[in-house]
């Protein structure tokens, strides 16, 4: 059930990704699949977090319409690095998640260029738009993981309320 739960969300998310920029041109910048990943990566088992950063990847090929594998490589060698010195390092608390989700939008922003040039095809990134996505990635990391905290007091503050002594 958990798979299929994480595939929902993936599907969700690359829909989310294409569909609002169009609402608004700021939220093209942030990369909700790449997010999502990155989270779970610092909290999944190494094989979890590849294969969720396989999956993300192919979804966002799928839907961009770009080169077939390159975001799902790109996802999944920035999956095995957290998922790798996640488990070494202790990475807890909002701010921490945000600088990982920040330098993991430029990592996976420099794999892309890599391999476009690589491949002989215009390079779609440049200095400025890493280090958008950057900062990016971890401001919507950082509103995320503050909203989630404070929905969580909440629900545990009307639960305490509500019991009776």
């Amino acid at each position: 059930m958990t798979a299929l739960r994480t595939l929902v969300v993936l599907l969700a998310l690359g829909l989310a990704q294409i569909f609002l920029p169009q609402v608004w041109s700021g939220l093209g910048v942030v990369d909700w699949l790449l997010i999502y990943v990155v989270l779970q990566s610092l909290r999944a088992t190494f094989r979890d977090s590849v294969l969720m950063g396989a999956g993300a990847g192919l979804i966002q090929d799928g839907l961009s319409g770009g080169i077939i594998g390159l975001h799902a490589f790109a996802k999944t060698s920035v999956a095995a690095l957290i998922a790798t010195f996640g488990g070494l390092l202790v990475v807890r608390g909002p701010l921490p998640e945000a600088l990982v989700a920040g330098a993991a939008g430029v990592l996976e922003g420099l794999i892309v260029v890599a391999w476009q040039a690589m491949l002989g095809r215009p390079v779609s990134l440049g200095l400025f738009d890493l280090l958008l996505r950057a900062v990016a990635a971890a401001l919507a990391t950082l509103a995320i993981l503050s909203a989630a905290r404070r929905w969580k007091q909440r629900s545990l503050l009307a639960g305490h309320r509500g019991v009776r002594r």
